[in-house]
């Protein structure tokens, strides 16, 4: 049974006994870890606790479990050690995504805000090429306007 304080901490508890399960085990971790694995069979590699964030891969909340398969694409899933979620898998395409995700958003190091004065800057700029743009197709090309009404 799942048990949140007010504060927004949860709890795994034994229903019949009221023993506190949480944190979980590294047993615990890995069995919930194959039971959510979907991907092709390999072997778990190494199960370990995590307490801070792992650079741009995984920010929380803690304490979590990094369990890591054996598989070709060096796949990681996070558990939360305190109700045995998954809260994120991390795969080889994965990281190559969020790399690229990273340049197009022109936040290099967190790779999560879409604000950033670079893409401000080059968002105005783009508009102001493709306005140009438009103006000069309109005086290069002077068929393309309408035509004026004949005054009589």
């Amino acid at each position: 049974m799942e048990l949140r304080s007010s504060d927004g901490s949860t709890s795994l508890h034994d229903p019949s006994t009221g023993r506190v399960l949480s944190p979980l085990s590294r047993a615990t971790a890995e069995a919930i870890t194959l039971h959510a694995w979907s991907g092709p069979k390999t072997t778990i590699e190494a199960a370990t606790p995590v307490a801070k964030p792992v650079g741009t891969e995984f920010n929380g909340p803690f304490p979590a479990w990094q369990v890591q398969f054996g598989d070709p694409d060096a796949t990681r899933l996070y558990i939360d050690a305190s109700n045995g979620a998954v809260l994120a898998a991390r795969s080889d395409t994965w990281r190559f995504f969020d790399f690229i995700w990273g340049l197009h958003i022109m936040d290099w190091n967190e790779r999560h805000r879409i604000n950033s004065w670079w893409l401000l800057l080059f968002g105005i700029g783009g508009t102001i090429i493709a306005v140009s743009g438009f103006v000069l197709l309109a005086n290069c090309f002077p068929k393309l306007r309408r035509p004026r009404a004949k005054r009589t």
